[in-house]
């Protein structure tokens, strides 16, 4: 059994995490970021939006790792999940839910997301592992609860 850890980065270390999770996931570039980009944008979008959050308030960063490879990343501040990938060859249902499990421990097993809508395929994966949807915070945005 493949098993991944997490391992606390600084904010350089991440946008080559965030590529490395969105490379070869065309239907992420295609359909579920904020609108179609190529990687290069996608990755330049997620880093724009983390950076302006973390200006305002303190965010964690993590590498994810299977074995000695990183195959993804994770950002989170409070009891906020706010950004998160793996990249498309390693997410087996062993690697998912390991990852899933590595989140609720990082954040205390009580937290909230929000996706844009069109990230249906990550809307429904956490409504599996037990997230709810609540009234938005945020229009525009889909609100989760764990």
């Amino acid at each position: 059994m493949n098993t991944i850890k997490l391992e606390k980065i600084s904010i350089f270390e991440l946008p080559l995490l965030v590529r490395i999770s969105y490379d070869g996931d065309e239907d992420l570039l295609n359909k579920y970021h904020i609108e179609k980009f190529s990687l290069e944008d996608a990755v330049e979008s997620t880093m724009g939006m983390i950076k302006e959050t973390g200006d305002t308030i303190e965010m964690s960063y993590f590498k994810v790792v299977l074995g000695d490879e990183p195959i993804g990343y994770l950002a989170i501040f409070q009891n906020f999940l706010y950004s998160f990938g793996i990249n498309i060859k390693y997410r087996t249902k062993e690697v998912i839910l390991q990852y899933w499990e590595l989140i609720k421990e990082v954040l205390n097993d009580g937290f909230i997301t929000m996706l844009y809508p069109n990230n249906d395929r990550a809307i429904n994966f956490l409504k599996k592992q037990g997230m709810s949807e609540v009234e938005d915070i945020e229009e525009g945005l889909i609100t989760l609860i764990y």
